[in-house]
């Protein structure tokens, strides 16, 4: 079962990545500190990843060789993979999950051996790729983000005069601004089942992509 513990970690320190009310004054070298902030958020975040995955598995395993799924399950369940896997991972799990396979007990335990030994994607490591060489649903999510944070904008502002310390916090003050206002949906969970949605999780991977790649567009200006 996923841990809550894990959640209430990633969103205590987006809460700090994002509390533009504080000033950074105090920090030696703010776009670093503000880094470090992302950075610590990746491994708990991963590891409530992984256990959201196996439960997630183990919940579709139990129901197919139980109750039964349908196609409209089997769907939702390959798009939740999708979100969750690495591409060739997917590619695989694709090739084992059809319903004739669910319906043999041969084929499903082939099926269940395969995705209980399954660990979710790190999508971040797309950042470490060429831009050529990384996810289109990756980029296009990540686009998506920036968009919403209005990074183009900041980005202008950024190039239209030299930066300056007190440019560079103000701009800062502004990014820390728009990603509280998109973190606003997030909340510290109140039972077992309040964890973050498949839908959530995939979004603050990109949130932390979006804020990293301005940050190092400031570090290099």
């Amino acid at each position: 079962m996923a841990e809550l513990r894990l959640q209430n970690f990633v969103i205590a320190r987006l809460s700090e990545y994002c509390s533009f009310r504080q000033p950074l004054a105090l920090a030696d070298d703010p776009v670093q500190y503000l880094w470090g902030k992302l950075r610590e958020i990746e491994q708990p975040m991963y590891e409530l990843k992984q256990q959201m995955l196996s439960d997630a598995v183990r919940s579709f395993l139990k129901r197919a060789s139980t109750v039964g799924v349908n196609e409209s399950e089997l769907a939702d369940f390959k798009q939740y993979l999708e979100s969750n896997l690495d591409p060739g991972d997917f590619v695989d799990a694709v090739f084992l999950l059809d319903m004739p396979s669910l319906l043999d007990p041969k084929r499903r335990k082939l099926i269940e051996e395969f995705l209980l030994r399954i660990n979710a994607y790190q999508r971040l490591h797309e950042e470490i790729k060429p831009e050529a060489q990384r996810s289109k649903s990756w980029e296009r999510l990540v686009g998506d983000i920036s968009r919403r944070l209005s990074l183009d904008q900041l980005e202008r502002v950024l190039r239209h005069r030299p930066l300056t310390e007190r440019r560079m916090r103000f701009i800062l003050r502004r990014l820390r601004f728009d990603t509280a206002d998109y973190c606003a949906v997030f909340h510290f969970p109140v039972s077992p089942d309040d964890t973050f949605t498949p839908f959530i999780l995939p979004r603050v991977e990109a949130l932390i992509a979006a804020n990293q790649r301005f940050l190092r567009l400031l570090r290099r200006s």
